[in-house]
């Protein structure tokens, strides 16, 4: 059952449209990451599903509904989406409770349910039970955020469009309450898109990922897709570091010859110009042997190089490598390296790199 449909969506603000011919399907009850750099047109693409703007050569389904398509316009507040937004827009002169019952009937829902039951139903799924009285400043950040997903699910909408949603909060609590909003959709069971330009969010919360460029979307799939298979060097490089080495020859089994030697592909190709590799498939090996970091390399590999750079950052390190003819490759090792700069070492890869 498809969640939200989206077909050949065109939109902008006049002039040149700022996002062209977009595509996709969302299955109900999961979560799509649409992510991409600033500018590239995540936002214009919300708000054209909520309707909010004007669409040209565009069929979107919300649920089993068509909401706009050929002679089709339904208006925003029609089109059963709930909303939110970067700052969370609650209204400051409103309690909490009130915020999440704003749209709400003012007695009782359809079915006959008491609405305050609703909220507090709400209040306790998003673990804000005992704030219903307080107002939007006497919350943190993270609550405030939470009291506005509540409020896009009160009226049990077929889809929540989340725009940037936890940007402005700090990292750590940004990754927290990512993870507890993704657990709350999931026990709603509500089909949700989400805007981001961060992509570890978008790889650690989504079920399927787009990437936006320029307005188009680059690849979509699910996240260890994008992540381990990309389409071009734009989606490899977005989504994470790359080392990336030109190939030298083919070797008749269709592998790549690299400066880090032959690197293995998960398929034989019969042309390609670079392979890319994430620095953590970099193994490092001191000289003379040491136990290797990062993993076992492979038989054979006799690739050496002198550490140039070493960037520790607590749970991990850069390790900046110089090969012969300065070619630098980047390997990412767990905690401290134990490596020093200017150290020789033999470098290897582990896994397949992925041909472009």
């Amino acid at each position: 059952m498809t969640g939200l449909q989206v077909a050949g969506v065109g939109a902008g603000y006049g002039g040149e449209p700022v996002v062209r011919d977009v595509s996709f399907g969302v299955e109900h009850g999961r979560l799509l990451a649409v992510v991409g750099a600033s500018g590239s047109g995540k936002s214009t693409l919300l708000r054209a599903i909520a309707g909010f703007i004007p669409v040209s050569s565009v069929i979107i389904r919300i649920g089993d509904r068509l909401v706009t398509g050929p002679g089709v316009a339904i208006s925003p507040e029609h089109r059963s989406v709930g909303i939110v937004t970067q700052d969370g827009s609650l209204f400051p002169h409103l309690t909490v409770a009130r915020n999440v019952g704003f749209g709400l009937p003012r007695r009782t829902l359809s079915d006959g349910t008491p609405t305050a039951d609703r909220v507090r139903e709400l209040l306790s799924m998003v673990g804000l039970s005992d704030v219903g009285s307080r107002f939007p400043h006497e919350l943190s950040g993270g609550q405030q955020q939470r009291v506005a997903l509540a409020r896009a699910l009160a009226p049990n909408p077929e889809a929540v469009l989340l725009d940037e949603p936890f940007s402005a909060l700090d990292a750590g609590l940004r990754s927290e309450l990512g993870h507890e909003v993704r657990q709350v959709l999931r026990d709603a069971r509500t089909t949700a898109m989400l805007v981001t330009h961060d992509q570890d969010e978008a790889l650690s919360l989504a079920d399927h990922v787009a990437l936006l460029v320029d307005g188009r979307i680059a690849q979509q799939g699910s996240p260890r897709d994008l992540y381990e298979r990309p389409a071009n060097l734009a989606v490899a490089s977005f989504l994470g570091e790359v080392n990336v080495l030109p190939v030298l020859a083919l070797e008749p089994d269709g592998d790549p010859r690299t400066a880090l030697g032959v690197i293995p592909v998960s398929a034989p190709v019969s042309a390609a110009k670079e392979v890319v590799v994430r620095p953590e498939q970099v193994v490092l090996t001191r000289v003379p042997a040491a136990p290797s970091l990062g993993g076992q390399p492979p038989a054979g590999n006799d690739t050496r190089g002198r550490v140039a750079a070493i960037v520790y950052f607590g749970h991990d390190s850069i390790v900046d490598v110089e090969l012969a003819d300065r070619v630098i490759v980047r390997a990412r090792v767990l905690g401290d390296s134990g490596l020093a700069v200017g150290d020789e070492v033999r470098v290897s890869v582990c896994g397949h790199g992925q041909p472009l």
